[in-house]
């Protein structure tokens, strides 16, 4: 029987997944809802499905097994919390909120319903992240520096707080998750940040640049940098720095580990993200019964909370617990 599948939201990253769901078999997209009602009857023409403008009603009529949620940050909440409440399985596109309020009512819902969650952190899915984590099993890690460094994305919102919750919330995220997969969990946050540099995009008040130094539970200290404001010379990944070697984790693209007398790279060869929407449709198909998720919705609450610290610390001007 085919798994029936429908989206809140229907833009860019929506399409990202149904270029995976179409390679799936026995999925059926149902519905698709969006604010911009031409870009939810573009999707559904093109899938045979139907547009709707609101969500509850294309709940209710199409009566999917499973939801995509793939809206900017601030219009999360009563969507996810409507899909669980009719018992569909639920995948949310990071980051999963802007307040920890709405993220742990989301996580308690899904909790109580018992439905499948997933979030999409994709990078976890990545053949090099596995080898990695194989990689520092054997070392001794000194400390690590994180990196999600580049320019503005276009949207509107991106560049209002309020409804991205800055980069370090929207998509430095990315590097603060795979901090928790491949150290464990932070204790402590401290962080700094800079604004100036971008006075002439209108509406603008997200931070220029910041800085996150975490303090891990084992000790580990680490720092993530943020920066939007660069029109080259960019960068995404993790340095990791261990007692007997150096490990440049290139965002997407590779693993590279130099030694005194050695240097190996292993490059990113697997589709991430077919991967993590064909783990979700695998898990939807067993009710959860045979789970291979890599980022529950309630693990992705702690990847909220890393980012939130950071904007808590911004407002005291000194370390909070997270």
């Amino acid at each position: 029987m085919a798994i029936k599948v429908a989206f809140i939201g229907s833009g860019g990253i929506a399409g990202y997944h149904l270029s995976h769901l179409e390679k799936i078999q026995d999925v059926k997209l149902v519905g698709f809802c969006d604010t911009q009602a031409d870009r939810a009857q573009a999707r559904a023409k093109h899938y045979k499905a139907k547009a709707y403008a609101d969500h509850r009603r294309m709940l209710d009529a199409t009566k999917p097994d499973a939801v995509y949620v793939c809206t900017p940050p601030f219009a999360h909440g009563q969507l996810e919390l409507d899909a669980v409440a009719r018992g569909c399985h639920l995948f949310v596109e990071k980051p999963i909120a802007t307040t920890m309020e709405t993220a742990q009512e989301i996580r308690d819902a899904i909790a109580k319903a018992g439905v499948v969650s997933a979030v999409g952190y994709q990078d976890r899915y990545q053949d090099i992240i596995a080898k990695l984590r194989l990689i520092l099993r054997k070392r001794k890690i000194a400390t690590a520096m994180g990196y999600w460094m580049g320019g503005m994305p276009g949207v509107a919102w991106w560049r209002v707080k309020a409804q991205s919750g800055g980069q370090h919330t929207e998509q430095t995220t990315h590097i603060f998750d795979m901090m928790r997969y491949l150290f464990g969990e932070a204790k402590t946050v401290y962080a700094a940040a800079s604004r100036g540099l971008m006075t002439a995009v209108p509406n603008y008040d997200v931070e220029d640049v910041s800085a996150a130094t975490l303090v891990f539970h084992d000790g580990l200290v680490a720092t993530v940098y943020s920066a939007c404001c660069l029109k080259a010379g960019g960068k995404c990944g993790i340095d990791i720095y261990c007692t007997d070697c150096r490990i440049e984790y290139v965002e997407r693209q590779s693993v590279t580990t130099r030694e005194a007398a050695r240097t190996e790279e292993i490059r990113n060869v697997a589709d991430y993200g077919q991967a993590i929407d064909e783990a979700f449709i695998a898990a939807v198909r067993t009710k959860g019964k045979e789970n291979k998720v890599l980022s529950p919705y309630a693990d992705a609450c702690k990847s909220l909370a890393l980012s939130l610290a950071v904007d808590r610390s911004l407002a005291a001007g000194q370390p909070v617990e997270v």
